[in-house]
Parts: structure tokens; sequence; C-alpha cells
């Protein structure tokens, strides 16, 4: 890989990310402003300040390390009470002394943020490219020398009918299902059952791990139905798409709280890898693949997990319920345990990037 290839591939990396974390941390921003939340500072980064400017009340900030970004309100329970101008700030302009249903929508405007940012993304790609793709009822286009797919008895012209995988049978496969299910269930053998000459033909295959995609595959390419669209169309496709892909993501968790597929969590290292190969095909998919990301990390985001903006929803609701805030001794190691489980959670996905490498 040359020099070009991977300085693009860091700026790429960079913007995804920051546009990401900028528009997540704007949702906060706007509705604690709208609810009159006292923000000293909305930051772009982390690390040292490398150039600030106060409006009104509130100071942005550009810092060093281009990864990450906050907004520090009022009455957050962050430790930045420990900051002089927020030590005097009344009850009614702090967040935690708003009523619930307003710190509710503070904590989820940023998830509501990426996902809006996602939804936009994928109407816009539709829009631009004036097509659509219906990949349900995949027929095999090409299949490649020596792949599990060659060995099966595979053919080209093969329409895939079914999956049975991991114990579960998908009986309306897409190609993008397929491709998940082969991912989770890599290690067990599958069984497709195609459509050949009017006749169905069961096949039993184990996918086979490709370093250059770094995905477990059958060894077989897919074609899809393309279809013109007009520009009102791509509201309802790129509305599908959003729904299509928060299904994924949605189960996909569910998958890893089983503990199935741990192994292809990626980290920092796979999003840069991705980037880096995504950015080099062009603008349309490189927004496909930050409309991906941005969605990805707006679901995230909501999953009762206390460090996350989902756990905080969770303890107000709670607290709400039973009438009686959590003691500051409470919320800190439900903060500091959850914060050790989403960072030992990111150092294995680093592991498994690393390991994937060699």
């Amino acid at each position: 890989m040359d020099f070009g290839s991977v300085l693009l591939g860091i700026l790429a990396f960079i913007v995804l990310l920051s546009i990401i974390i900028i528009i997540h941390e704007l949702g906060h921003l706007m509705t604690a402003k709208k609810f009159g939340v006292y923000c000293h500072e909305f930051s772009i980064g982390m690390g040292p300040c490398l150039w600030s400017h106060k409006f009104t009340e509130t100071t942005l900030s550009l810092r060093a390390i281009p990864f990450g970004g906050y907004v520090m309100m009022a009455g957050e329970d962050d430790g930045s009470e420990e900051i002089e101008e927020m030590k005097n700030i009344p009850a009614e302009r702090r967040l935690n002394g708003l009523r619930a249903w307003k710190q509710i929508i503070i904590m989820a405007a940023g998830a509501a943020m990426n996902i809006l940012l996602a939804w936009l993304l994928f109407i816009g790609i539709s829009l631009a490219q004036g097509t659509a793709v219906n990949d349900n009822d995949p027929i095999i286009y090409s299949i490649h020398a020596d792949s599990p797919a060659e060995k099966a008895g595979l053919q080209a012209g093969d329409e895939i009918l079914s999956l049975e995988c991991g114990g579960e049978l998908l009986e309306d496969v897409s190609v993008t299902r397929l491709s998940e299910q082969v991912q989770y269930y890599h290690d067990e053998p599958a069984i497709l059952t195609v459509l050949r000459d009017g006749q169905e033909v069961r096949v039993t295959l184990t996918p086979a791990y490709d370093e250059d995609s770094n995905m477990w595959l059958f060894g077989f390419e897919l074609t899809s139905k393309v279809v013109e669209i007009t520009p009102l169309e791509s509201i309802s496709v790129g509305t599908q798409q959003l729904g299509e892909y928060s299904t994924m993501i949605i189960r996909s968790v569910s998958k890893l709280v089983q503990g199935i597929g741990l192994n292809s969590v990626s980290g920092p290292v796979g999003i840069y890898q991705v980037t880096a190969q995504t950015a080099a095909l062009g603008v349309l998919p490189f927004l496909s693949l930050l409309a991906i990301f941005s969605l990805n990390i707006g679901i995230f985001n909501l999953l009762p997990i206390p460090v996350l903006d989902g756990g905080r929803i969770v303890i107000v609701v709670l607290e709400k319920i039973f009438r009686h805030k959590l003691s500051e001794r409470a919320l800190n190691a439900l903060m500091v345990g959850s914060f050790a489980l989403v960072i030992g959670l990111m150092l294995f996905a680093t592991f498994n990037d690393v390991t994937r490498l060699f």
C-alpha cells in the first residue's frame, strides 16, 4: 500500500468518525439549549485545546485529538461541576434539575441525530444513483476456483431458496442476510437449497476465511435485481434501507449477547481498514459506509448500559418510577463498571482486528 493510499485512509477515518461524533453531540447541544440547560463547552475532539471561541455563554473548542467530542452541561454528574462557572448555576438550568421527560429527550437526541443522518444519507445515495437493488431470491453468477462452493458442486445459475445454518432455517434468503448468517456461524457446515433446472438441490459446505475482505465466504458471486427509481421513490428506498440495516444491527447485538459471533467483532483497526478500502472506491461508497456507521453508533448508544445514553435514560426512568435518586456512590459505581465493560469490549474487538492482520 503506497503512502497516498495510507494518507487517504487516515483522512477518511478521521472525517468519518468526526462527522458521526459532531452530529451526535450537536443533538445533545441543541435540545439542551432548547430546554434552557447551561452548556459550558461544545468540544470537537479531545485532549489539549488548539482553538476556542466563546459565544453568548458556550465555548466552542477544537482539540488536538481528532476523535471524540462532548457537550459540557451543568448538572450532568460528570465532574464538570468543579469548573468555577458551573458551581452557581440555578437548578432549573441544570440537566438533573429538569423534568424527567426533558432529560430523556436531551439524552436521546444524540442517537436520534445519528439515525437521522443515516436516513438522509440513504435517501441521498438512492437519489444520486437513481436505482435500487432488490437482493431477495439471489442467483449464483459465478463460482470461485477451489472454493467451498466449487467443492460442494454449486453452479452458476443456481437460485438460492434457503439456508440452514447454526440451527436456523432461512427460507426468505437475501444477499445481505446470507452473508450475515455466514459470519455468525462460519465454524459450522451450512446447508444451501438451490433451484437448478426446475429441481431443488441440497448441498453442504463450510465457509472459508477471505483475507482481502476480512470475511467468511462460500466462494461465489451473487446477482441481484437492479430497478430504476424516481426521485420520490428514493425516499421510500432510503427508509426501507434504514429499516433493514436497523434490524440487522439489533439482530447482531442480540447474537453478541448470546455469545454468538464474538470473533467477528471489529474495533478501531478494523473500522480503519474498512474505511480506507471504501474511501478508495469513491464518494458514494464512502457516504454509504458513513450512513451505516452512524446508524450503528445511534443504536449502540441506546443500549441500557449506564455509561451510554440509553443507560442514563433507564436510570432517569427508574428514579422517576421509584421517586428516589440514586446515591452518588451507586451512580459512580455503575458508571465505572459500565465504562470498564465498554473499554473491555473495545480491547477485545481490537485484539480480533490484530489477529486477523497476522
